[in-house]
């Protein structure tokens, strides 16, 4: 009877193994947890590149189909335009277009350059390194998407 109790006592896990068990599992968790939060940012940003460049796309279209006597003749840095509501920019983002003219050597506009750029806003932890208190330490510096077309007279 000795024996029985004495193999019962002995069963199970030490305080020590439990506590092993416990710092593998959370080394292994954090491993886990740390790829998703990487793939979900980079998910993130191809979704605002994407977002971004359709956003570029239509108002290069709009611009490219207006009619020339109400196309704005801009120099860089062009107008900027707030971002649609529903967009990801939508907050501080920054669409930027401007509309060079080149004009042939009888003064008459022979085609124009169309350029539309849009940023991600400065304060985004996507593309901009922010510290624990939310100050921008660095921004990104190219836009996330740029379109540029070239209309000629001729083209509608």
């Amino acid at each position: 009877m000795k024996d029985g109790r004495r193999n019962r006592r002995r069963a199970g896990f030490t305080l020590v193994e439990v506590m092993v068990a416990v710092v593998l599992v959370s080394v292994a968790a954090a491993a886990v947890y740390q790829g998703l939060f990487f793939s979900y940012k980079g998910m993130m940003r191809s979704r605002a590149r994407l977002e971004a460049q359709g956003i570029a796309y239509d108002i290069l279209w709009g611009k490219f189909n207006t009619p020339y006597e109400d196309l704005p003749l801009t120099t860089p840095p062009g107008e900027s335009w707030a971002t649609p509501e529903k967009s990801i920019f939508s907050t501080n983002g920054i669409v930027d277009y401007y509309i060079l003219p080149q004009v042939d050597t009888n003064g008459l506009v022979e085609r124009w350059e169309i350029v539309v750029q849009v940023w991600a806003p400065s304060n985004s932890v996507l593309f901009s390194v922010v510290d624990e208190g939310g100050t921008v330490l660095a921004e990104y510096s190219e836009p996330l998407a740029e379109y540029e077309v070239i209309r000629y007279r001729g083209d509608r």
